[in-house]
This record gives C-alpha cells, structure tokens and sequence, in this order.
C-alpha cells in the first residue's frame, strides 16, 4: 500500500519504508556518533574524524551482531 503525500499524517501515518529500513541504520549511527563526540571532545576540530571512527565502530557491531544471531537460528 503506498502512502500519497497529500494522505500522509505525521505519526499516524507509517512511511512505507519497510523494504530498506536498514539503510536507515547509517544516519542514525552518524547523528548519533556526531553528538557523543561533539559532548566528549575538547578540540572540535577532531570531531569528523573521531565521529567516522565511532561510526565506523557501531556499524561494524552491529555487522558482527547480525552474523553471531544468523548463525544463531540457523543453528538452533
């Protein structure tokens, strides 16, 4: 079922995003990386790189924690 923009109600109304909420994933970890480092760094001039490193790092657990649970149901 597809939402037309004059039918859409924010909060009411759920975005068909269902086939791809996984890329959602990288912006999430972005903001969220951008605004620990921007709390944690003194310099603020570290906080890109120190972020894509944080970011880097949430993505890559997330990565591990999807394969160890796949292999998970396969095995059980």
């Amino acid at each position: 079922m597809m939402v037309a923009a004059g039918n859409y109600r924010l909060f009411l109304t759920p975005l068909p995003v269902w086939d791809y909420w996984y890329l959602l994933l990288v912006p999430l970890c972005v903001a969220v990386a951008i605004v620990y480092k921007a709390i944690r760094m003194e310099d603020l001039r570290q906080i890109p790189r120190q972020a894509l490193l944080i970011t880097i790092w949430i993505i890559g657990g997330i990565a591990l924690a999807a394969a160890a649970l796949a292999l998970v149901v396969k095995w059980v």
